[in-house]
């Protein structure tokens, strides 16, 4: 009652309804036309694609950072730069690392100075031995020849005044023999004469056979004179026999005299070759020189090394990304100088939900919207889908921090590769992506 009451009260509410809803109606049905066209357009993009706003523009970053200590002199690029492989980017001051240098070169030349004096020593030390061993050699050599000639000679000597002095002996003996045979008739003989004499005054004989007994007992005696001087001749021929066993005692002396000399000469040799352990001492000090100019040279070649590392050169064409140092730092080896990276090589890193993920595979080309370049359209590829979830690399892994499980929707990684050949891409740049799957 009391809105009709209301009606009553106020008729000019109707016509105004009736005007607002005229108005609203026809926004109403453009809103659910225009809404539905972008919704099932939306809807049928959903089912061609596989889309994610969580992308950026990647690039290898490379940072370039000293090798050695010391203090920053000079950082020529600034940020946004070009540059060029090998270009230098800064440099540290080499002093030190020149004295490095000019230092293990002089240790290095007094190395080589040792080593060749110790090969000159040693090659001296070679001739010289060598020479005594063949010296001693021959020497010996001769000496073995003479004592092999003296040996023989002093036994065919020894030999043959044995046989002498037996033959001479013998004959000796067999001349004693005859002579006390020759005695014997001797005596005999002179007992008949004076028996014959004493018959033949005693007229029992005659006076022939008295000069019978007369004319043997001068036989006899003329014998034993023969046998007498025979003995002599013999006894003469065993004083010489002797005399040449003397003879064999002096060829004995040489024999000894040629051993002695035999004895030197193998004493000399076996000293040469023991000077061969002076040759192998030498050729033992000579190879720890060398090793010693090899240390040397290794030494030296790091010194230039640090010291040509003293200047901080690009690795890459690129452009100068960020510039971190500043002259007069003090850096060390591993810190950062500055990063620079090649604009060609940019990618597009998206991170697709798990759910999704299977949808996708390597070779399906892109739909790409760049923020900074609204207005243009980028296409790319897939060239590699990631191994594993993002939180996998995480350093406080999903879930590691709470006993209480909450599932999260995981994303992995696909890389996507976009032509930049004019340059315009950044590292950093956000990207709307679009996988076409059918």
């Amino acid at each position: 009652m009391a809105a009709a009451s209301d009606e009553l009260d106020h008729p000019e509410l109707e016509p105004n309804k009736s005007k607002k809803w005229m108005f609203l109606a026809p926004a109403i049905i453009l809103a659910v036309i225009v809404g539905g066209y972008f919704g099932i357009d939306w809807w049928l993009y959903s089912l061609s694609h596989v889309s994610t706003d969580d992308a950026r523009v990647k690039g290898t970053l490379i940072t370039v950072s000293s090798r050695v200590s010391g203090r920053l002199i000079e950082v020529g690029v600034e940020e946004g730069q070009p540059i060029k492989r090998g270009d230098v980017i800064a440099r540290v001051q080499q002093g030190d690392f020149e004295a490095r240098v000019a230092l293990r070169e002089a240790a290095l030349e007094a190395a080589q100075s040792q080593l060749s004096s110790a090969l000159l020593e040693l090659d001296l030390e070679r001739v010289v031995t060598e020479g005594q061993i063949e010296r001693s050699e021959a020497v010996l050599g001769a000496s073995q020849s003479q004592l092999d000639e003296a040996q023989k000679a002093a036994g065919l000597e020894s030999q043959r005044a044995r046989a002498d002095l037996r033959e001479k002996e013998a004959a000796v003996q067999e001349a004693k023999a005859r002579m006390q045979s020759a005695k014997v008739n001797q005596d005999m003989a002179s007992s008949d004469l004076k028996r014959a004499h004493q018959l033949f005054e005693d007229g029992i004989i005659a006076a022939e056979q008295r000069d019978q007994s007369v004319s043997a007992y001068d036989q006899a005696v003329a014998r034993f004179q023969t046998a007498q001087e025979v003995l002599n001749k013999s006894r003469a021929l065993l004083a010489r026999a002797e005399a040449e066993g003397r003879r064999v005692q002096l060829l004995r002396t040489n024999v000894r005299t040629r051993q002695r000399r035999v004895n030197e000469s193998t004493a000399l040799k076996n000293l040469a070759v023991a000077e061969q352990q002076r040759v192998r001492m030498k050729e033992e000090v000579a190879k720890i020189l060398e090793a010693k100019v090899k240390q040397a040279q290794a030494e030296l070649a790091l010194a230039r090394m640090q010291l040509d590392e003293t200047v901080i050169a690009s690795p890459i064409d690129g452009v100068v990304s960020q510039v971190i140092s500043d002259p007069g730092e003090h850096v060390r080896p591993g810190q950062a100088i500055a990063i620079v990276n090649d604009p060609q090589d940019v990618w597009v890193q998206a991170n697709i939900e798990e759910t999704y993920i299977g949808k996708v595979e390597i070779g399906q080309s892109v739909e790409l919207d760049i923020d900074a370049y609204s207005q243009r359209k980028y296409e790319g590829k897939v060239i590699q889908i990631g191994a594993a979830t993002r939180s996998e690399f995480a350093i406080i892994p999903a879930g590691s921090a709470s006993a209480h499980f909450i599932k999260v929707t995981q994303r992995l990684p696909v890389k996507i590769a976009v032509d930049n050949s004019d340059g315009l891409l950044k590292p950093g740049m956000m990207v709307e992506v679009g996988i076409r799957i059918k």
